[in-house]
């Protein structure tokens, strides 16, 4: 048979011809004749690149703009196409359907082929990692007593001591240069949050972030976070949504996410097991405070391995010391930008004749906590989710979508290897949830301030910065009253005076933030300290 194609004569035998017309029929089927799934019939964006889809425009954006505003004009449920022509992804912005996904069938939906091997890069094989129900809830059981409320006011001096020694070394900074200096928010905070989880988790002193080791661990993050925005980090990205393999090969980008865990399991999270590992012979796991402890008393009772241990300890450190310090550095950044707010939040903490005690940090402090909540609505840490369906499901709609064939649907059956992606930071930012959602505004979370449609969102403070359902974020009250002391002390000693720079966003795995005409400072929040 000889096949003939403009410039090109192929003389091909019998079988070849064979193979080739088959392949081409069952593309046919799959792609045409093939009847579409429900999400194929979702509404998509115009304008897919043929080759990065949607995703590129996504990219090119700020955070959280695009998805916000297809959200805005194809509704709560849509689809986007994928680069490298991988199946569509499923973008789920309704209420219903992610608690359905993340408190009913949270352990039918996997962290997806991207985001599990990027999880085991910058964490390790800790509880953020694991997938299945039995082994995350032994994970859960063995780390949860540590975490819980209980467990945190018995600790609150330690992260009170903590806290106030970074904050100290700042105040003498400060004192060194005429009462004012310029400060960049990220690297400040880091050294207060990396101090208290290393106190009051791991029984370790960081030396107010001033440690070899602290300062090895916050300079590996940072190192791993420049990478992470460069066009190869895109390219990279969006071939590991087609090629999962990539993940296994040496691409500078995608191994500059594990330097921070690779600092902490090689170095300091030994020295922690060989320091303590004495003590948890004798130690009561159910008295235990800290989390080394009952992680060395289930290593020397045969519960985990070793491997296990180091895993939890780079988990827990990475995650308290990252979401903690982004989540305090914007705050700042906004009260510097908003000195009314600033000001009221400051006479609310004069009511108080001396410190704030760890009840008062829970129920006195209205104001307080809606600047935080505020907060964490603007710049949640993590800034989407992305999952994979490893059954056949149907998830459930609160807002009825129309399909591309005409039909209004309430539910979308989905099967086996669908990705569904929500968008976190746009949801938390959308005018149809939250009035004038952009906008820094502190007092809407005041009584009857609230609206209905923000109430819809299950999760803490009806937002999903800390996820929801049994895979929520289990060291939430531990990042909250870090941040509640953190705050305190700060605003006790300093005047937040906003330097005017333009910030833009990118996302490194969490929200970050660099000055627009000084790139070379890498990720920076700056603003101006003045003492009291």
């Amino acid at each position: 048979m000889t096949l003939v194609l403009p410039h090109l004569q192929l003389d091909l035998d019998g079988r070849t011809a064979l193979c080739l017309a088959l392949c081409a029929a069952t593309w046919v089927t799959y792609t045409i004749i093939r009847p579409k799934t429900t999400v194929e019939c979702l509404p998509n964006p115009a304008g897919a690149s043929w080759i990065f889809g949607n995703e590129e425009t996504v990219a090119k954006a700020e955070p959280g703009v695009m998805f916000r505003q297809w959200a805005n004009e194809l509704g709560l449920t849509y689809r986007i196409k994928a680069a490298f022509r991988a199946p569509d992804v499923l973008v789920l912005c309704d209420p219903a359907g992610i608690a359905h996904m993340l408190q009913k069938k949270v352990y039918d939906y996997h962290h997806s082929k991207v985001v599990r091997p990027r999880i085991a890069r910058l964490l390790g094989n800790g509880i953020g990692w694991i997938e299945g129900d039995k082994v995350h809830k032994r994970m859960r059981n063995l780390v949860g007593p540590s975490l819980s409320q209980e467990n945190l006011k018995a600790m609150d001096f330690d992260v009170r001591v903590a806290a106030s020694h970074v904050i100290d070394g700042i105040v003498h900074d400060v004192q060194g240069h005429d009462g004012k200096l310029r400060v960049n928010l990220f690297e400040i905070m880091g050294k207060v949050t990396l101090t208290v989880v290393g106190r009051v988790a791991f029984l370790h002193d960081f030396e107010g972030g001033n440690s070899p080791d602290a300062e090895k661990i916050l300079s590996a993050r940072r190192a791993g976070i420049s990478p992470a925005i460069t066009l190869s980090a895109f390219i990279a990205a969006m071939l590991l949504r087609r090629f999962p393999i990539l993940n296994h090969f040496p691409i500078p980008a995608i191994r500059a996410q594990g330097f921070a865990k690779e600092v902490i399991q090689s170095g300091v999270a030994r020295e922690m097991v060989r320091r303590n590992s004495g003590m948890a012979g004798d130690a009561n796991p159910k008295t235990s405070k800290d989390l080394l402890t009952r992680l060395l008393i289930a290593y020397h009772e045969h519960k985990i391995p070793l491997e296990e241990v180091y895993a939890q300890i780079s988990t827990f450190i990475i995650t308290g010391n990252d979401t903690s310090t982004q989540t305090l550095s914007f705050l700042i950044w906004e009260l510097a930008r908003h000195p009314d707010v600033q000001e009221r939040l400051r006479e609310e903490l004069k009511t108080f004749p001396g410190e704030p005690s760890f009840d008062d940090l829970q129920t006195k402090l209205p104001y307080l906590d809606a600047v935080l909540k505020e907060t964490l609505r603007l710049y949640p840490g993590l800034p989407y989710m992305e999952r994979v369906a490893t059954k056949a499901d149907v998830i459930p709609l609160s807002e009825p979508v129309r399909l591309s064939d005409g039909r209004v649907v309430s539910e979308i059956p989905v099967y086996p290897g669908q990705v569904v992606l929500v968008p976190i930071l746009s949801i938390q930012r959308m005018d149809s949830v939250y009035k004038e959602g952009q906008m820094f505004n502190p007092e809407r979370w005041l009584d009857g301030s609230v609206l209905e449609s923000e109430r819809q969102y299950s999760g803490w403070g009806h937002m999903l910065v800390f996820s929801d359902g049994p895979r929520n974020c289990i060291g939430y009250r531990l990042a909250l009253l870090q941040m509640k002391v953190a705050l305190v002390y700060m605003m006790e000693r300093f005047k937040f005076i906003s330097t005017g720079e333009n910030i833009r966003y990118k996302i490194a795995s969490s929200l970050q933030a660099w000055v627009v005409d000084k790139p070379e400072l890498g990720p920076c929040l700056p603003v101006t300290l003045e003492l009291l």
